[in-house]
């Protein structure tokens, strides 16, 4: 995932394919929201240990 300012103005791209910006967004919240998930689920793991 990348976003790019150019003179033409920003550029999302999604493994190297040109994406709308919402789609952009949309892909990023989700990526955000399981790494989350993850993190907590780790987490729990290590309070259970305690």
């Amino acid at each position: 995932m990348a976003a790019h300012h150019n003179r033409a103005g920003w550029r999302f791209t999604i493994n190297g394919e040109q994406v709308s910006e919402g789609t952009y967004k949309r892909r990023y919240i989700a990526a955000l929201e399981a790494e989350n998930e993850a993190l907590h689920e780790k987490l729990a793991k290590i309070f259970d240990l305690i």
